[in-house]
């Protein structure tokens, strides 16, 4: 049998929350809400994360259920602040949902897409072999006159099998990589665009339309970015190999920044990583880690650097030493 997911099993853990708390709930609900919650650790899971939801908003939900109640007749006062308080809920779910996965209007809408944690390989029509790293979306064009992938979020490693008549580019926001046959990856982070080559060569350009003139050749082993609102770099020389091991399944990690080692984790795990800590970007790991494991990466950061590590709903909270020695962390 299909186990629920999260997305189900987070709209039931609220529906029994909402049912348990009003008044007309009976025994045989409470015994039924029993038999839900211990049928495994994920429903335990998604009712403390509902009570957590209920606790940051429940101050609100009940003063705009007061405004709601003073505005209407009497008879009308029992069922609406109940009423106002759902409202308010589903909206700040909605909200907060969007902050926990940012990724899933773009997943939803593209035509490949892979949830964090979870990476694909695929193979297109004319042979050309896809990588896509976790929590990354992917559009394909395939047409007689040409070939085009649009990376709407996320990583894609492609190994493009040459055909002359048809170009294959892939479009990463207003950032275009036309190639005839080679391997590289294109790499997307909001507007910041990342373009790695490992074998042959790719034309790399900036802005929408023929009318631009920003343009760079890669050549294998290098790179080049562009950052939100700038113009693209000049190529740099990099270890290909290294730098594109997701695609390979390891992450490889040389003196890297902590705020760095949170993106990466964000594509492993479920929810947000929050780095806390003016003094975090001291820290920096080295070491090589499976792309499927982010316990191996949390235990690295634990038992090498000192960073505690909090486990939320919906987010995983890292904070140096420093901070954690003076703060209050937040904790289940």
């Amino acid at each position: 049998m299909a186990l629920p997911s999260q997305e189900t099993l987070d709209d039931e853990a609220m529906q029994w929350f909402l049912r348990l708390r009003d008044p007309s709930a009976s025994e045989a609900d409470r015994r039924a809400f029993e038999a839900w919650l211990a049928q495994s650790e994920r429903h335990a899971d998604a009712y403390a994360e509902a009570e957590q939801l209920w606790q940051a908003v429940e101050a609100p939900a009940k003063l705009l259920a007061k405004r709601e109640a003073s505005a209407r007749p009497s008879s009308s006062t029992q069922s609406w602040p109940w009423a106002a308080a759902a409202c308010l809920l589903l909206t700040l779910l909605l909200g907060f949902g969007a902050w926990r996965d940012p990724g899933l209007f773009d997943r939803w809408m593209a035509d490949l897409a892979t949830a964090p944690g979870h990476s694909q390989q695929v193979t297109l029509e004319d042979g050309t072999r896809l990588f896509i790293d976790a929590d990354s979306a992917v559009d394909i064009e395939m047409t007689d006159g040409g070939r085009q992938l649009t990376l709407r979020r996320g990583r894609l490693w492609v190994d493009v099998v040459s055909e002359p008549l048809r170009e294959f580019s892939v479009l990463a926001g207003e950032v275009r990589t036309q190639v005839v046959g080679t391997r590289f990856a294109v790499e997307r982070r909001a507007d910041d665009v990342r373009v790695t080559v490992e074998e042959g060569r790719v034309v790399v350009s900036h802005g929408q339309g023929a009318a631009s003139n920003e343009r760079v050749v890669l050549g294998a082993n290098q790179e080049v970015e562009l950052h939100y609102a700038s113009a693209l770099g000049m190529p740099s020389e990099v270890d290909a190999r290294s730098r594109l091991a997701w695609a390979r399944g390891q992450l490889l990690f040389d003196q890297t920044a902590l705020d760095e080692v949170a993106v990466q984790l964000e594509r492993m795990l479920p929810g947000r990583v929050v780095v806390s800590g003016d003094e975090a970007g001291a820290y920096r790991l080295s070491g090589s880690f499976p792309a499927n494991d982010p316990d191996a990466i949390l235990d690295a950061l634990e038992t090498s650097l000192g960073i505690t590590v909090r486990r939320l709903p919906g987010a995983t909270w890292l904070a140096s030493p420093a901070y954690s020695s003076h703060q209050d962390l937040p904790s289940l």
